[in-house]
């Protein structure tokens, strides 16, 4: 899934929760229309090079804070940016997984010490039109795996 961010190293893990998310920097998600219990696709990944071994930084007793994105789809199928925003989230799982039915696709990031200039890079990929193409086919892809 590199097509997302350079600097990342990717594992698909079909069952995780929560607790485990801590094992990994983010995750990419894209809607699943054939398997509605999961709803959805995840790629989890972890930052590299530069990025890597960063201390998460603005959480609370809650839970960390989080880089957000979001994405739509355009009548012909292509992804379209939707929003970009920061959250502590308790459950970033049980949070996306809630948008079970939406259609909404995107990538979910930890606030690190190093995490604003890796999000700063994804931002301005994702929103050049090379991507647009890429993600396309990419959402084809997984969506038939």
């Amino acid at each position: 899934m590199s097509i997302f961010k350079k600097k990342t190293e990717e594992a698909v893990t079909p069952a995780i929760s929560g607790n485990e998310m801590e094992d990994f920097d983010g995750f990419y998600f894209v809607p699943d229309n054939d398997d509605f219990d999961n709803n959805y696709k995840m790629i989890f990944f972890n930052m590299k090079d530069e990025y890597s071994n960063s201390k998460p930084v603005e959480s609370s007793h809650m839970g960390l804070k989080y880089h957000l994105c979001f994405f739509k789809t355009d009548e012909n199928g292509a992804p379209v940016f939707d929003d970009a925003f920061e959250a502590i989230l308790v459950d970033p799982l049980a949070y996306i997984k809630n948008m079970t039915g939406t259609g909404i696709g995107g990538c979910v990031l930890k606030k690190t010490e190093k995490s604003d200039g890796w999000w700063t890079d994804y931002l301005d990929y994702i929103t050049g039109g090379e991507f647009k193409q890429k993600v396309k086919e990419a959402f084809g892809s997984i969506a038939n795996n």
